[in-house]
């Protein structure tokens, strides 16, 4: 197989862009006769067309991670695209030793009722589906807690300056061993400036590095998503079980610790993983 040059791939894609933009201003399936509008559902001819714009959706956000992850000296910037915000150069946020609540937000968990969610979604929907996004299915959902923002740079800060990264029960073993073979100490596109050990980081950009932003939503994947969310409630159980115990400590232990065994405390947490 002879893979085509870069322009012979150009030349093709000018082609194919030309080809979509004739059918979408000149097709007549997409006039409407009495202005309304028309409706592209999966008996329309253009079903297709919408099908390549969601595809291409796809595209482009994985390979904004993949530019992401290569080396910064491949990547640059094209000319036709804006810069960053220039607030992300103005930030006030520390290299190292986030603030709760100055350098990022509190974020509270809030109460979410359980109850019946159907999943699924009808033929009819008013926009594209793919096909396993159609169907019909009931889920009982417990009550449980969400917290109110996204997990911020800050709040992740936390579990990789307290050994996220290198204490395993954590980490599931599909999750452990992709932490080994990556030697991951922190989140990818967190970038060490300052000296080893100091947990000073920058972060990693499509095109650039910038100042930390310890208020932005942490870019990470499932398996550390998972690790942090299980450090996470062992933290959580470490501060019930503190704020219960201490104050009582020499007349009420004895009765407090049978009682947080037999619970495994999960009632005192809304967990919804007990009843």
């Amino acid at each position: 197989m002879v893979w085509p040059t870069v322009s012979e791939v150009y030349e093709y894609r000018k082609d194919v862009y030309d080809t979509v933009v004739n059918v979408i201003m000149n097709h007549p399936s997409l006039d409407s006769e009495d202005g309304k509008g028309i409706v592209v559902n999966q008996e329309h001819p253009m079903w297709s067309l919408f099908m390549g714009f969601e595809h291409e959706r796809i595209h482009l956000e994985t390979s904004s991670v993949l530019f992401r992850e290569t080396p910064i000296e491949l990547v640059q910037r094209p000319k036709s695209w804006p810069g960053l915000h220039p607030s992300v150069y103005e930030s006030t946020s520390k290299a190292s030793k986030p603030v709760e609540g100055e350098d990022y937000p509190s974020n509270e968990m809030l109460p979410v009722n359980g109850g019946e969610v159907q999943l699924g979604k009808p033929i009819d929907f008013p926009s594209y589906g793919w096909d396993n996004e159609y169907g019909t299915r009931t889920v009982s959902v417990p009550n449980f807690q969400a917290s109110k923002y996204m997990i911020t740079n800050g709040e992740y800060y936390q579990f990789v300056v307290e050994g996220g990264y290198r204490n395993e029960d954590y980490w599931c073993e599909d999750g452990w061993a992709w932490r080994k073979h990556r030697n991951m100490k922190w989140p990818f596109f967190w970038t060490p400036v300052g000296p080893q050990g100091s947990h000073e980081y920058g972060l990693r950009t499509i095109f650039e590095e910038i100042p930390m932003q310890w208020s932005f939503p942490v870019d990470v994947t499932y398996y550390e998503s998972k690790a942090f969310c299980k450090w996470k409630v062992s933290i959580t159980y470490e501060c019930v079980w503190n704020s219960m115990c201490i104050p009582f400590l020499t007349s009420c232990l004895v009765f407090i610790l049978p009682y947080l065994r037999l619970k495994r405390m999960d009632h005192l947490l809304q967990s919804p993983t007990e009843s």
